[in-house]
């Protein structure tokens, strides 16, 4: 499920409807292929191929949202990608396995919040049917899980977190822009932060 929810995700690109954030994309394709590369570095062969395919859709996207896409220039998107960067040079230069895997869940992480922010101001960019696949495989992984050991629960748990939150965006945009308009009366602390020049487009 997690590579089939790629394809609607590319029909919905090429129908003009989704434009993918070119940050999170390009922090995601640098990932999978700096992950691939290590394991096909420390002699993996069986188990290189889910990278490889993570690889090939994050590419697939990343490029077509040169084209199709928006964001990547704003200072919230450059700040995220830095930040991203920091955590794979950290990441290469370690020897420590355990903060090597906290390091690329940190990556992963940094790699949502360009998304998430576009999505809370403009849902309709975004493709619901694969986000709402994106949750349910999160979920089925949690469901997986044999031990609650943060170097094992926590990427399916963050994935439930980042995806969850991106796919509630998609499937209530109208009790959030409810919610949104009556609270912002109130200046929404939320909607007010993420208006701050250091998230401007």
């Amino acid at each position: 499920m997690a590579l089939l929810q790629v394809i609607p995700y590319v029909v919905s690109i090429l129908r003009g409807h989704t434009k993918p954030e070119r940050t999170t994309y390009f922090i995601w394709l640098i990932l999978n292929v700096v992950t691939t590369t290590s394991y096909i570095a420390l002699g993996a062969r069986t188990t290189i191929w889910t990278g490889i395919a993570y690889s090939f859709t994050a590419f697939i996207i990343f490029a077509l949202s040169i084209k199709y896409g928006m964001g990547g220039f704003s200072t919230f998107d450059i700040v995220c990608f830095l930040l991203a960067m920091a955590g794979i040079s950290i990441w290469l230069i370690t020897k420590n396995t355990l903060l090597t895997f906290y390091f690329s869940t940190f990556v992963s992480f940094i790699a949502y919040l360009p998304t998430i922010k576009k999505v809370y101001f403009l849902p309709a960019t975004e493709n619901t049917l694969s986000w709402v696949m994106t949750v349910c495989t999160a979920v089925v992984n949690v469901f997986a899980l044999t031990t609650l050991r943060p170097n094992v629960a926590l990427p399916p748990i963050i994935g439930i977190f980042t995806a969850g939150t991106v796919t509630y965006l998609l499937l209530f945009p109208v009790a959030h822009a409810k919610i949104t308009q009556r609270n912002r009366k109130n200046t929404h602390k939320i909607h007010t932060f993420l208006n701050h020049p250091l998230f401007a487009k």
